[in-house]
């Protein structure tokens, strides 16, 4: 019996030392491969800025091309080891379609990725409109989309929802229109309110003069005329100049006595001898 264990432990003694040599063999290949994958990644990366000063599809491409080298590597490496290649390509292909079925949300995913990559609906750095939600782009990776809103939260958005929405990419262009309401009481001075608003425009630097800001009668409301401002800002630029023009608006208005509206009740009282005739 005790001959027995030696020999068996003889043998698998035998077997790893003739197992080490290919086991090291793999551990590098899968070592190089990885740093190969980052020094080709980064590489194709700097060359489609330079080229493109894209960074979306730089930063796209760094990844994939990544992803795939290292796969490479890990089959190489499996070769390595005695796993024949075409039986380490069938149990992935196997494996594959397993994963498809039950990840096709996430295939999905990375289908609509390529496709937000390759069809440019939106870059790095733009600010959108997706679902509902405003933020700033961040960064668009294989299967998710980051975002950071105006209030400094973080969301992500799977890339399917987003080729399945309406997007609005606010400063695709440099330059935007903004309509602004005033309304002001129906005793007011009408001509005086345009006056004012056209003056307020054209002395505010952020409005651009060209196209010329627009001042004209929206609509006569219930309780007030709706006065309309149509001037044109950069984009950089429409938060600031509206609260800086409604501010001057209002202060203006007081000045000039010209009276914004807001909801009144009228109360008549009747005297007790009136309602005890009643």
């Amino acid at each position: 019996m005790q001959e027995q264990i030696i020999k068996i432990f003889g043998q698998l003694t035998d077997h790893f030392i003739a197992f080490v040599p290919n086991l090291i063999g793999a551990i590098c290949v899968f070592v190089i491969g990885y740093f190969f994958a980052k020094v080709v990644s980064k590489y194709v990366y700097t060359l489609i800025m330079k080229a493109v000063k894209d960074e979306t599809l730089a930063v796209f491409l760094r990844k994939v091309i990544f992803v795939g080298i290292l796969l490479l590597a890990c089959i190489t490496a499996l070769t390595n080891l005695g796993v024949k290649t075409a039986s380490v390509i069938a149990v992935l292909g196997t494996a594959g379609l397993a994963i498809a079925l039950s990840l096709k949300d996430s295939l999905s995913n990375l289908a609509s990725g390529i496709l937000l990559v390759v069809f440019r609906k939106f870059n790095r750095g733009d600010t959108v409109n997706i679902a509902s939600i405003t933020g700033k782009v961040d960064s668009i990776d294989l299967l998710y989309t980051k975002l950071t809103t105006p209030d400094n939260q973080v969301v992500i958005l799977p890339n399917s929802t987003i080729a399945n929405s309406p997007i609005i990419n606010i400063n695709a262009n440099k330059k935007r229109r903004i309509d602004l309401i005033v309304g002001i009481d129906y005793t007011s001075d009408l001509q005086k309110a345009k006056a004012i608003l056209e003056r307020l425009c054209a002395e505010e630097g952020m409005v651009l003069n060209e196209p010329a800001p627009v001042v004209g009668v929206n609509a006569l409301g219930a309780s007030s005329v709706d006065l309309i401002v149509r001037f044109w800002a950069e984009s950089d630029n429409i938060p600031q100049v509206q609260y800086q023009l409604t501010q001057k608006v209002k202060l203006t208005f007081d000045k000039e006595d010209i009276e914004i509206p807001y909801n009144k009740l009228d109360i008549n009282i009747k005297p007790q001898q009136l309602l005890a005739k009643e």
